[in-house]
């Protein structure tokens, strides 16, 4: 059966539920298969088939990105034997976790949607940095605790910058990193247009707030050139971030190398 990077598993309604096996890495290696998957929210697995398609996947860890208030609306389900890490990737200045909710990005005026995409793209430039969430999971990695599956409420935002710092970690190109992230846009094939649907009447009077509908419903390149740029204020190169952040020095990252990459 033909298969390339960043295609989503055949869920019935669960979306935006890919792995990163196959995307090219470091030393011309690639990610392995079954190893490493990303999602939206699991409450969305709701059928039997979804679930034992899931289960099929021997997932060992799941990491929830989202806040304490996401996770009490719509908690996911209990996995037999799985390991759960609910520890929200928004963090505040302080450190605690951000009780934000995904749902507040709805009907908001235009005003509201652009203060919106600037707390967005502050969060973009913020999640790589004193992130405990993120930490949590390359610990797993590096314990060998795989197949390993994060996720947040849509899989775009908060899981689309975990998966960037475990491909940049593999040693992928920011081209690649790239590539998985705007993924997110053909495995929600419905999101952007329901949410340019809402917003038909404003989008008549203020065509100018559609990049930032898009920005809110789906993902957009410029979000994960935010977090490039954040990493490169502060870091000469990835090596001294992931030393610095995550505590990975060239033995873990090549320990990590080892046991993901083929």
């Amino acid at each position: 059966m033909e298969w390339t990077p960043g295609e989503p598993l055949p869920f019935e309604t669960a979306e935006n539920f890919r792995e990163l096996g196959g995307w090219p890495a470091a030393d011309g290696r690639r990610v392995k298969r079954g190893l490493i998957w990303r999602s939206g929210a699991l409450c969305q697995i709701r059928t039997p088939a979804d679930q034992a398609r899931f289960e099929q996947l021997g997932i060992r860890v799941v990491s929830d990105l989202r806040s304490a208030v996401e996770r009490g609306r719509e908690p996911d389900p209990e996995f037999p034997g799985v390991i759960r890490h609910d520890i929200g990737a928004i963090r505040n200045a302080e450190g605690g976790e951000q009780p934000i909710d995904a749902n507040d990005s709805l009907h908001l005026d235009a005003q509201g949607l652009k203060d919106l995409a600037q707390e967005m793209m502050d969060i973009y430039s913020a999640l790589p940095f004193n992130n405990p969430a993120y930490r949590e999971i390359f610990r797993e990695m590096l314990d060998g605790r795989m197949p390993l599956l994060f996720h947040c409420s849509a899989g775009k935002d908060r899981t689309g910058v975990a998966a960037a710092l475990i491909l940049l970690a593999l040693g992928a190109s920011r081209e690649t990193v790239m590539e998985d992230f705007l993924a997110t846009n053909t495995c929600r094939p419905g999101a952007v247009q329901e949410c340019l649907d809402v917003y038909r009447q404003m989008l008549e009077q203020n065509p100018e707030v559609r990049p930032i509908l898009e920005l809110v419903s789906g993902v957009r390149p410029e979000s994960m050139q935010a977090v490039f740029d954040a990493i490169d204020r502060r870091y000469a190169c990835m090596e001294d971030f992931f030393a610095a952040e995550y505590g990975m020095g060239p033995e873990q990252l090549q320990l990590l190398r080892d046991r993901c990459l083929e």
